[in-house]
């Protein structure tokens, strides 16, 4: 007689269960996955993300199970809590991807409770200077070496304390640190920006850099493009990559081969609002029809 196998072997979708504690020995950050990528291969395989602006925990887990490598939670510009915002990174984490997030603003405050969080990544908005980025790379790394308040033994990152270890050994080369570029001045520092020990991937924000430039809500205008090829070409011989999202003149491949590492080519608003729209316009032909047989 053959023995059942116990519910503890076997997942509900008949997959082999594996103890997800196994997989945080091995080397899984992000960062790292694409440092490993550009040391085997010699350049950093692209990789494409969405954007997160409805903080439902559905959406961020639906981001990951369509295949995208990483989302961006949107906490700048979506009513949202902390509360919510882990959940969320929960919700993207457990669907496959990797769950970065945009903080509110530049305070530093924010890098310490989203790293405690266990986020794969923070992006900071409006970073215009190289102090400015080197006291928010100071954040991210514990004393001596910087400012980030210690409480390792009872937070996410490090399975509240099951996981201590690894995490006191790896916490910071686990990390994606993410400095938005978005304004004239950010763009004549962007080579003294990218230089700063810690700050691994500079994000050109091309609707904001568009209005700094007085071209508002213009991100294709010639003079918004002729900026964001100067910090291309700033940040070309760094190790620093670059990340930004798609615009209409703009698209994902076009990004990619202009080399960009990261690119956004999703929103999950837009995207949301084109489905329907396009839905409800159906809908309307066809009831119109009806209407005059």
């Amino acid at each position: 007689m053959t023995d059942k196998p116990r519910s503890s072997e076997v997942m509900r979708s008949g997959r082999e269960f594996t103890d997800p504690r196994a997989e945080k020995k091995k080397p899984h950050s992000f960062l790292r996955a694409i440092r490993a990528e550009e040391e085997s291969t010699g350049r950093v395989c692209p990789a494409s993300g969405c954007w997160i602006n409805i903080l439902n925990p559905l959406v961020g887990e639906l981001a990951g199970l369509c295949g995208y490598d990483y989302a961006m939670i949107d906490m700048e510009h979506s009513p949202t809590s902390l509360e919510s915002v882990q959940h969320m990174i929960r919700a993207v984490q457990l669907g496959g991807a990797r769950a970065l997030v945009r903080a509110p603003d530049k305070q530093s405050v924010w890098l310490g409770k989203l790293m405690d969080m266990g986020a794969d990544g923070v992006m900071v908005p409006m970073v215009n200077t190289a102090a400015e980025a080197h006291r928010l790379a100071e954040a991210t790394r514990y004393a001596p070496e910087g400012t980030r308040g210690m409480a390792a033994g009872i937070v996410r990152a490090s399975a509240y304390g099951v996981e201590l270890d690894y995490h006191l050994q790896h916490y910071r080369d686990d990390f994606l640190l993410m400095v938005q570029i978005e304004t004239r001045e950010a763009v004549a520092e962007s080579a003294e920006i990218a230089a700063v020990d810690d700050i691994d991937c500079i994000f050109i924000g091309p609707f904001d850099l568009s209005a700094s430039l007085g071209h508002l809500a213009q991100p294709d205008h010639d003079d918004t493009r002729a900026a964001i090829l100067q910090v291309c070409e700033n940040v070309e011989n760094t190790d620093t990559l670059l990340s930004t999202l798609t615009t209409a003149g703009c698209d994902a491949q076009y990004l990619f081969e202009s080399g960009f590492d990261l690119v956004f080519s999703g929103m999950d608003i837009p995207m949301l609002k084109h489905s329907m729209s396009k839905d409800a316009a159906h809908s309307r032909d066809i009831i119109t029809k009806l209407k005059s047989q």
